[in-house]
């Protein structure tokens, strides 16, 4: 140690500061790394990302502890690249264009869907082919995107094309071995030492071991996330690789019954509670497309979603798996997999996100589809759902008689203000009653929330438009649950609580038919309108829409059957509690 010390201090003594050509070269470098860095951080701090990951938290000095933390970081890589002497030029292209592009990465996500790059965003990008990566960028291209690409371009040719030319001229490096080392250790620690490691508890952060802050911090800087959202895809692809695997060997054995063509289509509501549906009987007009046909819907006034959450109400809907049996779709496959059985083209369209906590199993059904296509990666992200229209016209254009097409909206999911352009902000907080300060701030969200689904109104009126053109076509639209806002009681609002109340599993429940629906479904709609019935036995009744034959089909379940069986609804709540519905608040 003793002897290192001194070959630091003879060396160090050899760096002149007359010479100053060495640090404007090590000045250049770092600038560099830096602005391939900077791009995306600042623009997640300029929007305000707080709450979204581990570190991001307004109580924090955020912004200054990560500015501090890549400015470190790109000197410490200014560091290692001036060790290398004659090839730092190598090192220092390799580097720049690996930064580059992760920076290009990085700032393209939050440019695209307003939000964070994550594992969703790595699974569009590794997870596909060339095909449909090229499909999803002409859904997704934009001015914007192409300005951020040509940007870290223009930073990739200069910094190769001027800097690395310069580098050449000196062979020996100026930061030898016994400095350059550790300068970067030091630099290495003094980030992951640094207070914003413990942002949002310091005193249990101050406890982890050194590698475990090292990978909880890659979340605050963009561009080491990436590396880290990489890992994670790795995992994710492993998990869901097994489960087609276990499921693979499951059959429905399904033949389709009924002559083609057949469009049926399923539209998949996010957070949406039937008593703010003017279709419903609401005060305000929020729903005024769906109100115009009401007389072509099938409409069921009293659906009781099967869970609080999506996650397990949706694979509930479309698998047979239940709320007494809810992990039943981890073994077998969804309505997908039997509609292909039967002969169906079968589609999964979404505007949630691909890979996460909320997403992977919902995205395990997904795999079922023939043909999937993503429009956003995270579930709060803020891409409209209208993007969906174009993959949408694209499935029905395909020339398959019998198509099966799944809609997956982002709907009303909070924030609500990010679910709907500034167009649509048609309803205002003055339009409702207040009593109080905090009536007044509750207004606002119930503002935003109608306009959210006045929106989602505006593009199931697009959807009928394009399906009234194709013979034979069919929609059912439920909402995977509901929402609660501020009533019995509760201050508080939104869904997924523990202690749930009745309104988040009200859902809308609606089909219609072009050219009207049989005979005996609209009987079974007369009879069963006001009666309660649970969401989980969607599949059945997307079943018969479908006109499949399958040992798994059973009219005593089939809300379009007069056969249907009516029980007192159970549901799932957060932590998988089985509440009876009757006793919710």
């Amino acid at each position: 140690m003793a002897h290192l010390i001194k070959i630091m201090k003879r060396e160090f003594k050899q760096l002149s500061v007359k010479n100053l050509a060495p640090w404007k070269e090590l000045g250049l470098i770092t600038c560099c790394y830096l602005l391939s860095l900077l791009p995306p951080f600042i623009l997640e701090w300029w929007r305000d990302f707080s709450g979204v990951y581990y570190l991001y938290d307004k109580r924090n000095s955020y912004g200054i502890d990560t500015l501090l933390i890549v400015v470190l970081v790109a000197m410490g890589l200014g560091c290692v690249t001036e060790y290398f002497g004659r090839w730092r030029h190598i090192v220092f292209t390799l580097l720049i264009f690996f930064l580059v592009f992760l920076g290009m990465l990085a700032t393209g996500h939050v440019v695209l869907y307003g939000a964070p790059i994550s594992v969703g965003a790595i699974d569009a990008l590794l997870g596909t082919d060339l095909h449909e990566a090229m499909e999803f960028l002409s859904f997704q291209w934009s001015y914007a995107l192409a300005a951020t690409c040509a940007g870290f371009a223009i930073l990739l040719v200069g910094s190769v094309f001027w800097i690395t030319p310069q580098l050449r001229i000196r062979a020996n490096s100026f930061l030898p071995h016994g400095f350059a080392w550790p300068l970067f250790a030091v630099l290495v620690l003094a980030v992951y030492q640094h207070p914003a490691v413990a942002a949002q508890n310091r005193a249990a952060v101050a406890q982890m071991q050194f590698w475990s802050r090292v990978y909880d911090l890659n979340n605050q800087v963009p561009s080491l996330r990436i590396l880290r959202n990489v890992s994670e895809w790795f995992s994710y692809r492993e998990w869901l690789t097994e489960m087609q695997t276990q499921r693979a060997a499951y059959s429905f054995h399904a033949t389709q019954t009924l002559p083609a063509p057949r469009t049926v289509v399923i539209v998949l509501g996010e957070s949406m509670r039937r008593s703010n549906l003017s279709l419903y009987g609401y005060g305000k007009k929020t729903t005024p497309n769906l109100d115009a046909r009401r007389e072509q819907l099938l409409i069921f006034n009293r659906a009781v979603s099967a869970a609080n959450q999506t996650v397990p109400s949706v694979t509930m809907m479309l698998t047979t798996a239940s709320v007494l049996d809810p992990n039943k779709f981890l073994f077998e496959p969804s309505l997908l997999t039997a509609a292909k059985e039967a002969g169906y083209q079968t589609y999964w369209l979404s505007n949630q996100g691909r890979v996460g906590q909320f997403e992977s199993k919902i995205s395990l059904v997904a795999h079922d589809a023939d043909k999937r296509v993503f429009t956003n990666t995270e579930f709060y992200g803020s891409v409209f759902d209208e993007k969906l229209l174009r993959p949408f016209q694209t499935a029905l254009q395909d020339a398959q008689p019998l198509k099966l097409i799944v809609v997956h909206l982002q709907g009303s999911h909070q924030s609500y203000e990010n679910r709907y352009p500034t167009e649509f902000d048609f309803f205002k907080e003055d339009q409702y009653i207040a009593h109080s300060v905090d009536d007044a701030k509750h207004n606002v969200v119930m503002a935003e929330y109608d306009n959210s689904i006045r929106y989602t109104d505006f593009l199931l009126g697009k959807i009928f438009a394009q399906l009234e053109k194709q013979p034979g076509s069919m929609l059912l639209f439920v909402s995977d649950h509901g929402e609660r806002f501020y009533e019995n009681g509760v201050a508080s609002a939104g869904h997924g609580y523990s202690r749930p109340t009745k309104t988040e599993f009200q859902v809308p429940f609606f089909i219609w038919c072009n050219g009207g629906c049989a005979p005996d479904w609209k009987s079974a709609s007369r009879q069963h309108l006001n009666l309660e019935f649970s969401t989980e036995n969607v599949f059945q009744t997307g079943a018969n829409m479908l006109g499949l034959q399958m040992d798994n089909y059973h009219a005593r379940s089939d809300i379009l059957s007069t056969s249907y069986v009516s029980y007192p609804p159970q549901v799932i709540a957060t932590e998988r509690n089985v509440l009876n519905y009757a006793m919710l608040p």
